[in-house]
């Protein structure tokens, strides 16, 4: 089944998809084009197809797909919008991805993997089982999951994640991150200023520096290695544009050169 509408500019979308999986295109015209269909040939998918709704109304998008009352119920959702519309998910069983920019995007995952091209604004993702995947957040990033990877290539605001089973890998964080992980490595490729605050359990954590960035140190590890390769540099802590605190019970701890 296919909904059009017609936009001008951005919108805001909530898409409910229990089951299945949802595929966000961003593009430059205002159309907004909806497409449900079953992702198998069984009638109980198709019934579920039958009875969804697609409103829009007053710059608000409405997805939403009934929740399924037996299994092998699956819906395959893809939504075509305006660059720059912020987008709600929330999903049972389904892989989101987004291939485009958003402005917010707020997810909430029971069991899927979430891939994100380009967020202008926040990006916040609740997963109990599944990886994260942004390319480019601009803005305050929020990740919580139960069991996966959590991989961001640029973060231009504040980041906080809480991982209790999987690796955190960050590109380039131009501002303070907060990353705690139960049993899985945390890096932190280039960091540039604010508060890198990075704790695991069980696992290894690397932080690169950029350079000509002073940094202050409070690094720990009750059974792992300790280094820290960036050159020497008797300014007063007070003078360092970055702090980098870093625990692990049971992993090596490096602080690094951006780059090496």
């Amino acid at each position: 089944m296919d909904w059009n509408f017609v936009a001008v500019g951005p919108v805001v979308a909530t898409v409910q998809v229990p089951a299945g999986q949802v595929d966000l295109h961003p593009e430059t015209d205002g159309e907004i084009r909806v497409s449900l269909e079953p992702g198998s040939s069984s009638n109980r998918a198709r019934e579920l197809v039958a009875a969804s709704r697609v409103t829009f109304e007053s710059g608000r998008l409405d997805v939403h797909v009934p929740s399924r009352t037996f299994k092998n119920a699956e819906v395959l959702c893809t939504v075509r919008l305006p660059v720059g519309s912020s987008v709600t998910v929330r999903t049972g069983s389904a892989d989101v991805r987004c291939a485009g920019t958003v402005g917010d995007f707020t997810a909430t995952v029971a069991s899927g993997d979430v891939d994100v091209e380009n967020v202008e604004g926040e990006l916040s993702v609740t997963i109990a089982s599944g990886d994260l995947r942004c390319e480019r957040v601009s803005n305050r990033a929020r990740l919580r999951g139960a069991s996966g990877d959590v991989t961001i290539g640029q973060a231009g605001g504040p980041v906080e994640l809480s991982v209790a089973s999987g690796d955190i890998e960050i590109g380039d964080a131009a501002a303070s991150v907060k990353a705690d992980n139960a049993s899985g490595d945390v890096e932190i490729r280039r960091a540039h200023e604010g508060e890198i605050r990075a704790k695991t359990a069980s696992g290894d954590i690397t932080v690169g520096v950029a350079s000509g960035v002073g940094a202050y140190l409070d690094v720990r590890s009750l059974s792992g290695d300790m280094t820290c390769t960036l050159p020497f540099d008797e300014s007063e802590p007070g003078d360092a544009k970055l702090r980098i605190i870093c625990e692990s019970v049971s992993g090596d701890v490096a602080i690094v050169p951006a780059g090496t």
